[in-house]
C-alpha cells in the first residue's frame, strides 16, 4: 500500500522542506500536493526562503490555499502539519474532521488548552496522529533504549538528556520564531528532552525545578541556555541541559546518560557510539548515524498504512507540552512546580 500525502501550512524555515525530502525518501509514502493556507506569499518567504509556487515546482506537486479542496481534490491519506505553533491547533482542528492522518511538527500547541483541543479533534474523528519525536529516533539513543529495557543496567535510578541546536540566529529577522508568543526554546527544544526523559522513566513527571538565561543572544526574548531538575512519580531522578547559544563551533546535539541499579549507559553524540558500564566491564555499541527523522517518518506512515497508535500518541504529546509549560513556570517563577498527577 502506498499512502497519498500533502503537507498543510508553508510558513516554516525548516520542517515543509524535511517532510517533502522525508516523504519522497518513503517507497509506501507519495507526495502529492501543499497548501499555503491562504497565507501572504511574501510572509511564507521570508521564513521559507521562497515562494509557495517555487515551494511546489521544487517537489514537483500542487499548491492548494485551501487544505479542504487539497484534501477532497487529491483523495489524501495523511498530512504533515507545520505553521506557527499558536495556529496548529486550528489546522488540526480543519483536516481532522476529513479523516486524514496527521504529524504535527513539534511543539504543537503553546498552551494546555490548545493541546486539549488537538487530542478532542483527534480522538473524535479517530485519526492516527503524533507530534515531533525525532529525538527518540536516533540509533544510539534506541539501541541504548532496547538495552535498558532488556535488563541490562537494572532498574532505572537516574537520567540525564541533554539536547542542543545551534542558535536563535539560523532564524532570519522578521520570521515568527522571534515572536514570544510562539514559545521559542523553551517549548521546541525543550520538548525534545522532555520527552526522552519520560520514555525511559516510563513515568509522569511529579515536580520540576528550571533556571533558564540568555547569555549571547541579542534581541531574543527567550533563553538560550537552560537547567533543569526533575523528579518523576516512580522516584526516577532526571536532569536535562538545553544549549542553544552554539555559534562556530561543533558539539553533540542530543545525549543521554543513564544510571540504574546495576550498571549505567551514556550515548555521546561526539564519536557517535553509546557505552554500557556494568560488572563485567565496559563495551560499547553504535557506531553509525542514521537519518533519525526519516526514520520517525517511516514509523509515522506505517502506523497510517496499519492503522495503529504511533509511540507519541496524541496524549504523550499533550503531557510534553504540559511538561514544556511547567519548566517554563518554574524559571519565570524561580520555584518548583509540581505537575498535575497521573491517573
Amino acid at each position: 500500500m502506498r499512502i497519498r500525502t500533502g503537507i498543510v501550512g508553508l510558513q516554516s524555515v525548516f520542517w515543509p522542506h524535511a517532510f517533502a525530502n522525508c516523504l519522497n525518501s518513503i517507497s509506501e509514502a507519495k507526495l502529492v500536493a501543499c497548501t499555503s493556507m491562504g497565507l501572504d506569499p511574501s510572509l511564507i518567504s521570508i521564513s521559507l526562503g521562497k515562494t509557495p509556487e517555487e515551494y511546489a515546482a521544487q517537489y514537483d506537486v500542487r499548491l492548494y490555499h485551501d487544505p479542504t479542496e487539497m484534501i477532497q481534490k487529491e483523495d489524501l491519506d495523511a498530512v504533515c502539519i507545520c505553521a506557527k505553533h499558536t495556529e496548529i491547533a486550528n489546522f488540526v482542528e480543519q483536516v481532522a474532521p476529513l479523516e486524514v492522518d496527521i504529524y504535527i511538527a513539534k511543539p504543537m500547541a503553546t498552551t494546555l488548552e490548545a493541546a486539549d483541543r488537538i487530542v478532542k479533534a483527534v480522538r473524535n474523528n479517530n485519526v492516527i496522529a503524533t507530534s515531533g519525536t525525532t529525538e527518540r529516533f536516533d540509533g544510539g539513543i534506541r539501541e541504548a533504549y532496547q538495552r535498558f529495557k532488556s535488563g541490562a543496567i537494572g532498574k532505572l535510578i537516574s537520567i540525564r538528556a541533554l539536547h542542543q541546536h545551534g542558535n536563535i540566529g539560523s532564524f532570519p529577522k522578521g520570521d515568527w520564531y522571534w515572536d514570544e508568543e510562539q514559545g521559542g526554546p523553551e517549548l521546541s527544544l525543550v520538548w525534545y528532552a522532555a520527552d526522552i526523559v519520560r520514555w525511559f522513566a516510563d513515568s509522569e513527571v511529579a515536580r520540576v525545578y528550571a533556571e533558564y538565561d540568555n547569555y549571547l543572544s541579542e534581541n531574543s526574548p527567550f533563553m538560550d541556555n537552560g537547567k533543569i531538575i526533575l523528579r518523576f512519580e516512580n522516584r526516577v531522578m532526571g536532569s536535562i541541559d538545553i544549549y542553544f547559544s552554539v555559534n562556530g563551533f561543533q558539539f553533540p546535539s542530543y545525549e543521554i546518560e543513564l544510571v540504574g541499579t546495576t550498571g549505567a549507559i551514556r550515548t555521546q553524540q561526539s564519536v557517535y557510539e553509546g557505552t554500557l558500564f556494568t560488572s563485567a566491564g565496559v563495551s560499547n555499541f553504535y557506531r553509525t548515524q542514521n537519518n533519525n527523522l526519516l526514520d520517525e517518518m517511516r514509523h509515522w506512515v506505517q502506523c497510517c498504512i496499519n492503522k495503529t497508535e504511533p509511540e507519541l500518541t496524541i496524549e504523550d504529546a499533550r503531557r510534553v507540552i504540559e511538561l514544556c509549560l511547567a519548566t517554563r513556570q518554574s524559571a519565570k517563577t524561580q520555584k518548583p512546580i509540581e505537575l498535575p498527577k497521573s491517573i
